[in-house]
């Protein structure tokens, strides 16, 4: 795996435009969230490595679902996006972020993927365990005026859980 550079970085209008022009199918970048992770190429410094060109990001927020805790014990993945990263990238970015949750002192981390889409393969890579299917509710946040991205479909998604207090990366 070609050398990259992860860190938490602000989830400004910078990141945001990234993450729009980056192709992902929920083209709507989230209004915020609790932290981001970058991955960036790792480029030669006077001290070691430091981070170049954005290849991917994870961000981390507090869980969509109302009726999961609200109190920051537990985040939510509400995007991961890899665009021209070297393989293995994803998963890196699931373990960096792990570790800040941990840090944060947060109890689990969860996210749901596409079935249609992914395989969740970077879950299983990054330690994550499956937690069940979520069927979509119609009528559901997707149908909300200006949260809707044209290029989503209500699918059934599968839901990935790391428990962080029995996790170690």
């Amino acid at each position: 795996m070609a050398e990259l550079y992860l860190a938490r970085e602000p989830y400004d209008d910078d990141a945001k435009a990234w993450l729009a022009r980056s192709g992902h199918y929920l083209d709507n970048p989230p209004p915020g969230a609790l932290f981001c992770v970058v991955a960036r190429r790792a480029v030669p410094g006077l001290f070691g490595p430091v981070g170049g060109g954005r290849v991917g990001m994870v961000l981390v927020g507090r869980p969509v679902a109302r009726a999961l805790p609200q109190d920051g014990s537990v985040g939510e993945v509400t995007r991961l996006v890899c665009v021209d990263a070297p393989y293995g990238t994803p998963s890196a970015l699931l373990r960096a972020a792990a570790e800040e949750a941990t840090r944060r002192g947060m109890a689990a981390i969860i996210s749901y993927h596409d079935r249609t889409k992914h395989t969740g393969c970077v879950y299983r890579k990054a330690g994550f365990r499956k937690d069940g299917v979520v069927e979509p509710k119609p009528g559901a946040w997707g149908s909300r005026t200006g949260r809707r991205s044209a290029n989503y479909d209500a699918a059934p998604k599968r839901r990935w859980r790391l428990d962080l207090r029995t996790h170690r990366a």
